[in-house]
């Protein structure tokens, strides 16, 4: 059977189906598990300390391995990486839920980060290989906000049910049918989606800037434990050394594994930085709320999560009713509009004074959530067709690897905030650096817009 041609295929074809169910999987299990973690350590005989091993056994193979994951799917095929990653996510998700230990599952959840860096750069990527046609790649990229908003709402909820009735291990079953359910809808290889690059493997380029990403990422995840502690700057050193001689190494490799030419591409650099500062802020300040409602207000952590939910509300709500009328008008508008939101959004909080404001840090998180919505469709969309549908998988690559690093210094700076004696003074410092963050996305929008060409040529690699 042919496979439809791309430029006609619709954004609710099969094909689209298992993006957005992809996309399900990797932010329905992050949103999901944190409520799981208190009754895995204890299930499991292990000190609270272990919980951070159940989340950081997973980010580090998955922010160190993206760049990897999303230059292989441009050699070998996007939907064919996508089913591996897939596949290889639901069976080290099952691995997970058999844990008998806390080793054990430690080393199934590294397992999962594998995996998800396969899929992950895959899913955006497939978006820019998959509709030509602007206005179902618009439509599709939208969608994904929608339904990464839905599992971001649904992840707490559906994370404390099924760790309360059935246990903690039902929340690791929850990710594996839907993962299997989007490899088996992505379909056969398009005659587009492979590359045909050189024989050649970039090699140094591969450890350099793997080793790179692993030391920069531990060394973040050692600063929310021990911000001024000997490892963790000994780690930042060596990982910002490591990624210096990668963009040596690739300066001057033949056939380099990120072409540094795809920096001149009008809109990409831009993308990237704003991908950084979205995880950043957006993913930052969730963290940091999450432990200033228990520390200033005394809430429990499911008051806590109840307390977050409006941003993913208000994520859902805009991707279906604001975007779809949005998107007609460019990205260049939808990140000038998304970041001024947001920023608004954001100084909303500085009301949340007490727990008797709680309503004020609601209706802040919402106007974040839907602003978010807006320029973060921007970003990916933008991302997604900047180098053309022949390197898209580099381009989700770099795209979602300033993304997770971008995550990763979040949460180590904010945390930092949030272990403040002064809890004022750190939710002040706090709405000032996300604030920053929306109005640096918002001058991206400045420069002149990017229109992406279906048949645009690929930067030479």
């Amino acid at each position: 059977m042919t496979t439809a041609p791309t430029s006609v295929r619709s954004a609710w074809s099969a094909r689209g189906w298992s993006v957005y169910l992809g996309w399900v999987v990797i932010t329905l299990d992050g949103s999901a598990l944190n409520l799981a973690l208190p009754r895995i350590t204890s299930d499991l005989g292990s000190l609270a300390a272990g919980a951070s091993w159940v989340v950081d056994a997973y980010t580090l193979p998955l922010a160190a391995l993206l760049l990897l994951g999303g230059s292989l799917g441009d050699r070998v095929g996007a939907e064919r990486l996508f089913r591996v990653g897939a596949i290889g996510f639901a069976a080290a998700s099952s691995a997970c839920a058999l844990s008998p230990s806390l080793g054990v599952l430690v080393v199934c959840r590294a397992g999962q980060g594998v995996f998800a860096a396969m899929l992950l750069p895959m899913v955006l990527a497939l978006v820019g290989k998959s509709f030509e046609d602007p206005g179902q790649r618009s439509t599709a990229v939208n969608l994904m906000t929608v339904f990464g908003g839905a599992g971001m709402a649904a992840g707490p909820f559906l994370g404390g049910l099924l760790t309360d009735t059935i246990g903690w291990r039902a929340v690791f079953w929850l990710t594996a049918p839907i993962a299997i359910a989007a490899a088996a809808l992505v379909g056969t290889a398009d005659r587009l989606t492979r590359q045909p690059h050189t024989t050649q493997f970039d090699v140094a380029g591969q450890f350099f800037g793997t080793a790179g990403l692993v030391a920069v990422v531990a060394g973040l995840i050692e600063a929310g434990r021990s911000p001024g502690a000997l490892l963790t700057w000994a780690l930042l050193a060596v990982g910002v050394l490591l990624l210096v001689g990668f963009i040596v190494v690739e300066h001057r490799a033949r056939a380099p594994m990120m072409p540094l030419s795809v920096f001149r591409t009008v809109g990409f650099p831009g993308a990237v930085f704003g991908g950084f500062a979205f995880q950043f802020g957006a993913y930052g300040l969730q963290f940091f709320l999450a432990l200033y409602v228990q520390a200033a207000w005394g809430t429990s952590a499911l008051m806590g999560g109840l307390l977050l939910a409006p941003f993913a509300i208000g994520t859902v709500l805009a991707g279906a009713l604001v975007n779809p009328h949005l998107q007609q008008r460019g990205s260049r508008h939808m990140i000038l509009i998304g970041a001024t939101t947001a920023a608004v959004g954001t100084l909303l909080l500085l009301g949340a004074t007490t727990a008797a404001q709680w309503w004020v840090l609601m209706v802040g998180e919402f106007v974040i959530g839907a602003g978010t919505a807006v320029y973060s469709t921007a970003l990916n969309s933008t991302a997604s067709a900047a180098l053309g549908a022949r390197s898209a998988g580099l381009a989700s690559g770099i795209y979602n690897t300033s993304r997770q690093v971008g995550q990763s210094v979040g949460i180590a700076v904010l945390g930092t905030l949030a272990a403040f004696n002064d809890l004022r003074s750190g939710l002040v410092v706090a709405v000032v650096l996300i604030t920053a963050c929306a109005v640096a996305i918002g001058a991206t929008g400045l420069r002149r817009p990017v229109r992406a060409l279906p048949h645009s040529r690929p930067p030479k690699l």
